[in-house]
């Protein structure tokens, strides 16, 4: 643990020394590339989550603990950063287009990559990865609902082969086999469309050696790839269906007792063990890629809640931690301050929204919901709802798009939301209200939330607001907002949603008007032309597009989102807070320690 800048420096004296030492040793094997790991630098990071597999590919092992050590521990073609944009990473390898009819990519693996056991990382990881996100060679008409058990997993028929992948993205349209080359190190993927994701849609979670020494039980790691490779090519459903049930587990792992495949890694991290409820990481000695880490290990703590996580970054037992603080935080704060540590506000990736039911009276016209949206303040809701905590919150002036980010600029020239519902105009929207014919006094029942403490306080504030153009706010509380929303007595909703991440998250939300029901024949084909888009910049102006018609139609309003502060101890350089669950260490390869002067 760190404990302020002192205290790096004397933890850090000897280990400098060495560095250029350990740099010469490791730049005399593979790729010339420069060693930063400092020796013996370690950094305690609060964490919430449970590690349980090592893949994070799959429906059961999905989590966001999962999530969080895969990233750390798979190297990737892409990802997508903090600012919303796409990294790619040609250390990895590269996605190219080699062809527009049919729309194909070359996923070309870069020399010298291989997993942290030694064994390279070659076609058979390649096509392993397009078979179980395509699910191509599985059996055809599953019910997978009915099959699909309390605890998420599948109870498969014995002979029934499926990849239980949790996000295909778009390979579910590269139901072609792939042609790989002759050197095993690319494969030709074809789709039937465009895909918005090509450059990131092959992801490498598993490695196929491990699959065939633990279901084919054969030793040799180069052998066991090679027969997975012979059950994708014959498509042999005998063959392909324990590989698949074995991927779908994604490499369970038991603090008691973690299987060897579990530990091997790809990206700058690798998993060394589990205990006393801590996952702790090193650096991966074989990872030859750009992402080269400078902190040694990384040790996750599974702490309880943000008091627990704000008792140890002021005791020193932890480095680094996001939380969100409480009136009586204050003073840790401040204190934490003094000590130089680092602190920054960021977005959650939540917002809390107001949507509309375009689809029963009173809102059934756009002109209606414009009304109803136009009597509201969202700033006094927010100071209505936290008080003197409201600074805690960021206004949201987009539907699609994320603060911070180079898209949701573009959001606000071209959708215009803030300049339609920038704050109450209730003389304007008593007047459009009027022109209509809604008597004043109509009633809009709001459903929410009751166990959420901002909607619960914000409602009565928006009654009050929305009583000054003529509506009249009727408070439809529940205790399950699910069980709410399935019934029809509700006009709108006021909850907290995730800010989409990608092209098919918006489609998700908004086919057929999503929770509005609001059907646009024109909104539903840009929906389409988003998700069989290539190019990037095309992408953007389509759901640009998007986001112009749904603040036309006065469909929804985002309201605010929580801000979460990140902090991390004197000394500790490059963390970054990212909007999104469980991601404190999505960029921990970029973490650096304050360089320390070896005492005389």
């Amino acid at each position: 643990m760190l404990r302020g800048r002192r205290s790096i420096a004397a933890r850090t004296a000897s280990a400098v020394a060495g560095a250029a030492v350990v740099a010469m040793a490791l730049s005399a094997c593979g790729p010339q590339v420069e060693a930063r790991v400092l020796p013996g630098s370690s950094v305690d990071v609060a964490w919430e989550g449970e590690l349980t597999a090592a893949s994070a590919a799959s429906v059961p092992a999905a989590t966001a603990g999962n999530r969080d050590v895969a990233a750390l521990t798979r190297a990737a073609f892409a990802t997508v950063g903090a600012d919303g944009e796409l990294r790619e990473d040609p250390s990895f390898g590269t996605a190219t287009v080699v062809s527009e009819a049919p729309f194909t990519v070359r996923y070309d693996l870069a020399d010298g990559v291989r997993w942290s056991d030694g064994v390279p990382i070659d076609a058979a990881d390649l096509a392993l990865a397009w078979a179980a996100s395509s699910n191509a060679l599985s059996t055809p008409d599953l019910d997978l609902a009915a099959l699909r058990g309390e605890d998420a997993r599948l109870d498969l028929p014995e002979d029934a082969v499926w990849f239980d992948v949790a996000d295909p993205g778009g390979l579910v349209h590269a139901v072609e086999a792939p042609v790989r080359d002759d050197w095993g190190r690319a494969i030709d993927v074809a789709f039937a469309q465009p895909v918005p994701d090509w450059r990131e849609a092959l992801e490498v979670a598993v490695p196929a050696h491990v699959l065939g020494q633990q279901v084919l039980g054969i030793a040799d790691p180069m052998e066991a790839k090679q027969r997975v490779l012979d059950a994708i090519d014959r498509a042999d459903p005998l063959a392909l269906a324990p590989i698949a049930e074995a991927w779908s587990a994604g490499l369970p792992i038991s603090a008691a007792d973690p299987a060897p495949g579990a530990l091997v890694a790809s990206g700058p991290y690798r998993l060394e063990q589990l205990r006393d409820g801590r996952v702790e990481l090193v650096a991966n000695d074989r990872y030859v890629g750009a992402q080269l880490p400078q902190v040694e290990r990384l040790v996750l703590h599974d702490v309880a809640d943000d008091a627990a996580a704000l008792q140890g970054l002021t005791s020193g037992a932890l480095d680094v931690a996001a939380v969100q603080p409480v009136d009586g935080d204050r003073t840790a704060i401040r204190d934490l301050e003094r000590d130089d540590a680092t602190l920054i506000a960021g977005a959650t990736g939540l917002r809390w929204e107001l949507a509309l039911r375009a689809d029963r009276a009173p809102l059934r016209s756009a002109e209606a919901r414009r009304s109803l949206l136009q009597s509201i303040d969202r700033q006094a809701l927010v100071e209505a709802a936290l008080g003197e905590r409201a600074e805690e919150a960021d206004r949201v002036d987009a539907l699609l798009f994320r603060p911070g980010t180079r898209v949701y600029e573009y959001a606000l020239e071209d959708a215009g939301l803030p300049q339609a519902f920038g704050g109450a105009e209730p003389e304007a929207a008593a007047a459009e209200r009027d022109r209509l014919g809604i008597p004043a006094g109509t009633e809009v029942c709001v459903r929410y939330d009751r166990s959420d403490a901002f909607a619960a306080a914000a409602l009565p504030a928006m009654a009050a607001q929305a009583a000054e153009a003529g509506w009249q706010v009727r408070d439809c509380g529940v205790d399950d907002l699910a069980a709410g929303l399935a019934e029809d007595d509700w006009h709108a909703v006021l909850r907290v949603v995730a800010a989409p991440a990608d092209a098919e998250a918006v489609a998700d939300r908004w086919r057929g008007g999503g929770i509005t029901g609001a059907e646009s024949p024109a909104r539903e084909a840009l929906l389409d032309e988003a998700l069989s888009t290539a190019d990037p910049d095309a992408l953007e102006q389509t759901l640009l597009e998007v986001e112009t018609s749904l603040v036309a139609d006065a469909l929804a309003l985002p309201i605010a989102e929580p801000i979460r502060l990140t902090v991390s101890a004197a000394g500790l350089q490059g963390v970054a807070p990212r909007p999104a669950p469980a991601s404190l260490t999505w960029n921990a390869w970029e973490w650096s320690l304050e360089s320390a002067t070896p005492a005389p």
